[in-house]
């Protein structure tokens, strides 16, 4: 089922969601910190600590990802295995043969940056944040570079590694 949503959603390619996808797929995940670091500047000493912890979180969705849980999964992404690529018109760039698929670094960080957003700043901050988050992963799929599960593995780790900073900091506080 993976192979079949992937090659389903791929095939929408064109120019114009090119346009927007493609960017959006490569750096989507860098709005959150930039919102962050915004927010910060904007609202000075008021928000430095959900600032801080919110910027935690996303880091370590990504750190947590890409060094401990990529290795260990080792799982191919899309464009490594010949007979998918072959059906793949592939945005942007292949990755290489051993750039992990699982789970998605992209997910995790987007997940954890809108559910930090959400859960402090409330859902007016929050949908924006959540559709911007959807939108990224979604872009990945479209690009070709991961799988379905992938996005949601990575998703679903990065809301709780926000929710548990977030308890934490509430804790520690």
């Amino acid at each position: 089922m993976d192979a079949e949503l992937l090659v389903a959603i791929n095939d929408l390619r064109s120019p114009a969601l090119d346009a927007a996808l493609g960017p959006l797929g490569e750096h989507g995940y860098l709005l959150y910190p930039a919102f962050l670091v915004a927010l910060l500047v904007m609202r000075r000493r008021a928000v430095a600590t959900t600032t801080r912890d919110g910027l935690l979180a996303f880091l370590l969705a990504l750190f947590v990802t890409e060094t401990f849980l990529k290795p260990l999964f080792a799982r191919p992404r899309p464009t490594a295995i010949p007979e998918i690529l072959a059906q793949l018109e592939v945005l942007g760039s292949v990755p290489g043969a051993r750039s992990w698929s699982m789970p998605s670094g992209t997910a995790a960080a987007c997940g954890a940056g809108a559910a930090w957003i959400w859960n402090r700043l409330g859902w007016r901050a929050g949908l924006p944040a959540a559709i911007i988050a959807v939108l990224a992963c979604f872009a990945r799929l479209y690009a070709g570079v991961h799988w379905p599960t992938d996005l949601l593995f990575g998703a679903t780790l990065g809301i709780f590694i926000a929710l548990g900073v977030d308890r934490f900091s509430r804790w520690a506080g």
